[in-house]
């Protein structure tokens, strides 16, 4: 593990952090692409780039502070050290969702196409940070005795938890590799003739039920939060399959 990337005398930069602001990189590239084949215009994208990375950083910092609140009771100050790593996938994509969708409708701008783009992008996304969550240590999975689990070393978080003694189910890879996969999935979907909002739809459905399925191996101190999760998760595939639903039956 490396929670610090790189390290120049005291200035550090984490490496949650980078691969946040790669992610963030990688994404405006693609949509800027697609953009330009989709005849959407970059502006309206270009603004809606700058919204989408709030609401994902104050969405994703808001549910992760809530649900550990233990650990910034008498820290308040280090709930605004995001580059420190501490985010929440699902806070992240409703709180970017909510920024999105403000956004667009007040530029009166095609929702639903515009969604379609950038759904590829925030797949893509969630493999950069989920790198960032394994070199970070966070976001570990429950004890395993698979050939590829792993022993987290003392100086990151899953070496620090109660189960530090134990190889662990390494979910952040999984996450990676899935973000990878869909991300490969939908931008094919994507430049192929489909009806509008099918492959938003998809991306809500694949990733609800992904998350559903691997919060199963990975760990919780507070079931509680595991539960929550998983609610949220199945409102995604729900949010997703009505929306797949009304596209389908839309007229062309």
């Amino acid at each position: 593990m490396r929670p610090i990337l790189i390290q120049f005398g005291e200035i550090a930069l984490p490496s949650y952090g980078v691969m946040l602001v790669i992610s963030f990189i990688f994404a405006i590239l693609y949509v800027k692409k697609a953009a330009k084949k989709l005849d959407l215009p970059w502006i309206i994208l270009e603004n809606l780039a700058f919204y989408l990375m709030v609401g994902v950083i104050i969405g994703g910092r808001i549910l992760y502070v809530v649900f550990h609140w233990t650990q910034y009771e008498n820290d308040l100050l280090g709930i605004i050290r995001i580059w420190e790593g501490g985010m929440m996938f699902f806070g992240g994509l409703i709180g970017a969702l909510l920024a999105g969708i403000i956004y667009l409708r007040k530029e009166k701008a095609p929702v639903l196409k515009i969604t379609d783009t950038i759904a590829p992008a925030i797949a893509l996304g969630t493999f950069f940070t989920r790198i960032g969550c394994f070199l970070n240590g966070c976001c570990f999975g429950k004890p395993s005795t698979l050939p590829w689990a792993i022993r987290f070393p003392s100086h990151c978080v899953a070496g620090s938890s109660l189960v530090s003694q134990y190889s662990l189910h390494p979910t952040q890879l999984y996450s990676a590799v899935f973000g990878l996969a869909l991300f490969f999935f939908l931008n094919r979907k994507l430049f192929k003739p489909h009806r509008t909002g099918i492959v938003f739809a998809l991306y809500l459905i694949f990733s609800g039920a992904f998350r559903f399925g691997v919060d199963f191996i990975r760990y919780y101190e507070n079931m509680a939060n595991l539960w929550i999760n998983q609610v949220i998760a199945i409102a995604i595939v729900g949010i997703g399959i009505i929306v797949y639903t009304k596209a389908s039956q839309a007229k062309h």
